[in-house]
């Protein structure tokens, strides 16, 4: 044969999973989108079609509900890790299972100030992400949110860029800086740790650096929002960020006899500047 296959893997993706957690008359609610990719000795399905070794995409998708309801877990990360070991300790073929889990967030409706038991409302458009990669050798855990959008009317400026014979955007010190923030930081460790906790303090830590610090480049915000991610949980190697650059484009008021002082602006989609980076520790 004159070809050889050189990468195979297949799976089950969007998985749709809502989990009640009853403890007592509070309950505990998670609504996840679960993806799992195998990898292992599958390639005489693609060359010969030959099954015999095939786990159907569809008891994949039933193992997404079995292994929820079998287990307790605390945090989106360990759901992922029970998972993919699931699959790799199941299937002597197995090599690798990647599971790739999203979360809709859902917060208590509050009542009367307090908490309540079994209502609640949703969190936004803002998902939490959870990659776990489990071969019978390691395991590695990446966490991260995307779709948070952060905004702030000012402390922010762009200026000194190329300028040539393309260049008309002009330089600004005060300018609107709005971004949708993808983000992922990969765990130095994947037991006995508190993700809930950890999670909280990496999301507020990068909100912190966004809001407090001046903006001298999208650049510059987001390699001080990684390295406030990092300063604040040790038990994170590195940070990766994607922050596209959502634009507030000024109005020309001009025409109606009025000035624009910083307050009246368009908000735009597309075209829009994209920015990542991956900050690690040294």
């Amino acid at each position: 044969m004159p070809f050889k296959i050189d990468l195979n893997s297949y799976g089950k993706s969007k998985v749709r999973l809502t989990k009640v957690t009853r403890n007592g008359d509070v309950h505990e609610l998670k609504e996840l989108s679960v993806d799992v990719l195998l990898r292992g000795d599958f390639q005489p399905s693609y060359t010969d079609g030959d099954n015999t070794k095939i786990v159907a995409t569809d008891s994949m998708k039933n193992t997404v509900y079995v292994v929820a309801k079998e287990n307790r877990f605390a945090s989106t990360e360990e759901y992922a890790l029970l998972l993919a070991r699931h699959f790799v300790a199941t299937y002597a073929h197995v090599d690798e299972a990647q599971v790739d889990v999203f979360e809709q967030p859902w917060k208590r409706i509050v009542v009367n100030e307090n908490p309540h038991d079994h209502a609640f409302e949703s969190g936004g458009n803002e998902e939490g992400t959870v990659t776990a990669i489990v071969t019978r050798q390691k395991a590695t855990l990446t966490s991260g949110l995307r779709n948070l959008l952060v905004l702030k009317t000012t402390g922010s400026g762009f200026s000194d860029f190329v300028r040539d014979r393309y260049t008309t955007l002009k330089d600004t010190t005060d300018r609107i800086f709005a971004t949708s923030v993808t983000a992922t930081w990969e765990w130095s460790k994947v037991d006995g740790v508190d993700f809930v906790l950890l999670n909280a303090t990496i999301r507020s830590a990068m909100l912190d650096a966004f809001a407090s610090t001046y903006s001298l480049a999208v650049q510059q915000t987001l390699n001080l929002m990684a390295e406030a991610a990092l300063n604040a949980v040790p038990d994170i190697s590195s940070v990766t960020i994607t922050m596209p650059n959502k634009h507030r484009l000024l109005v020309n008021l001009a025409p109606f006899g009025l000035t624009n002082d910083n307050e009246i602006f368009v908000p735009t989609d597309e075209p829009h500047g994209l920015i990542t980076g991956k900050i690690s520790r040294k």
